[in-house]
């Protein structure tokens, strides 16, 4: 029998006792590590509280140094901050404006409006920033405009406003309307005298010119009358008849064209009404006019001068430009506004392109059309497409002659 062989088991370590001396050893080990890692940190600390500073500095250099005027405004609506652009637009110097009520750099006239803005900037904390132009109690007073947003809650809350010299500009604005206006009142006298020496012209044609020609057809008709003439000189006769008639014919138009008497004596719609007769007939183009106006109190003649300019200009870019078979012309009246509609089936055009300044020939009419209705405070709307036509929309307001009272 084969005798089991013996397996050597391990003999265990004597466990170390650890010694007053090891445990000091290891906890002055970890204190010095921690002294490294507080050290780190304190480093760390000393150098963000550097950038903070640095970054602290450039922004009040920022705000002070800022081209637009800043300031904060405390409940009370006093000044608790303000850069040195704000303190010059207010007149004052920084250290003077400190805790200084915002209303007592404002014009007197215009403190109760500024009492409103900053009530209704505090009404809403979170709401968009809100803006208001206001005088500065200044001598000569400056426009300023506030613009306000509320900041923080509670004691803390503030409001940031900027301020911006808006004075130049709204002078600027100011001179602009007045040479607007000024320039308004000369074209509209341009175009009162203008109408006048229409008016004055067209009378003379009619009344001197057609006089004369009335007197020539008259005696070409008795020598035509006359017995002793041959076939041949009554032929001759018929032949400048025709052309007196003829003559006669246009210079009837020509003074239509000028200023229809009908248009000072019955008014717009008579007036309408017969030179689109007239013009259809001459231009042989089937021509529409529908007047819903009829019975209403008339306009006034400035308007209605501009509205008969107008039919007259936009079919006389029918006849010349359009390929029109057809033309038609609506005028009504909505609310406290006149009307204008002029539409054919021609060929149409490119509105931009017509509408640009640097065109030649001035974009067929389109903007004589325009300056006519703004004289009178209206607009002109163009719709057109190449192949497809051409619509006009005219909106004057509807001032109407008042009636006379006994």
């Amino acid at each position: 029998m084969a005798r089991k062989r013996k397996t050597a088991t391990p003999k265990a370590r004597p466990k170390t006792r650890s010694t007053p001396l090891a445990r000091s050893a290891v906890l002055l080990h970890e204190l010095q590590v921690h002294a490294e890692e507080i050290h780190a940190q304190n480093e760390q600390l000393k150098r963000t509280q550097s950038e903070l500073e640095l970054a602290r500095d450039r922004y009040a250099d920022l705000y002070d140094f800022a081209p637009i005027g800043y300031l904060t405004l405390g409940r009370t609506g006093t000044i608790t901050d303000v850069n040195l652009a704000g303190a010059a637009l207010l007149g004052h110097h920084q250290a003077f404006l400190q805790r200084l009520p915002m209303i007592s750099t404002i014009h007197p006239s215009q403190r109760a409006k500024l009492r409103a803005f900053l009530a209704a900037c505090w009404a809403q904390p979170s709401g968009p920033a809100q803006s208001i132009e206001l005088q500065t109690r200044d001598a000569p007073p400056r426009m300023l405009r506030f613009t306000c947003r509320s900041q923080g809650a509670g004691r803390s809350a503030r409001l940031f406003t900027t301020l911006v010299d808006v004075t130049d500009e709204r002078r600027l604005e100011s001179e602009r309307a007045i040479a607007l206006d000024r320039v308004k009142a000369l074209l509209e006298r341009l175009v009162s005298v203008q109408e006048d020496e229409r008016r004055r012209i067209a009378r003379n044609l009619h009344d001197h010119l057609g006089q004369q020609l009335t007197a020539l057809r008259l005696n070409i008709g008795s020598l035509r009358d006359t017995t002793s003439a041959g076939a041949e000189f009554r032929a001759r006769v018929d032949i400048i008849d025709k052309i007196a008639a003829d003559v006669d014919r246009d210079l009837d138009f020509l003074a239509w064209e000028l200023r229809p008497i009908a248009l000072d004596d019955v008014g717009l719609n008579a007036a309408l009404a017969a030179f689109i007769t007239e013009w259809s007939s001459r231009q042989n183009i089937p021509a529409e006019f529908h007047d819903s106006t009829i019975g209403a109190s008339r306009l006034i003649p400035e308007i209605e001068s501009q509205l008969y300019r107008i039919v007259q200009e936009a079919l006389n870019n029918v006849a010349k430009h359009a390929a029109a078979r057809c033309v038609s012309i609506l005028l009504e009246r909505r609310a406290d506004e006149v009307i204008l509609t002029i539409e054919d089936d021609g060929d149409g055009f490119n509105v931009d392109a017509a509408a640009d300044p640097g065109r030649k020939h001035g974009g067929l009419g389109l903007v004589n059309m325009q300056e006519r209705a703004a004289l009178v405070g209206g607009g002109v709307q163009f719709e057109a497409a190449r192949g497809h036509g051409t619509t006009v929309f005219v909106r004057l307001p509807a001032r109407t002659i008042p009636l006379l009272t006994p």
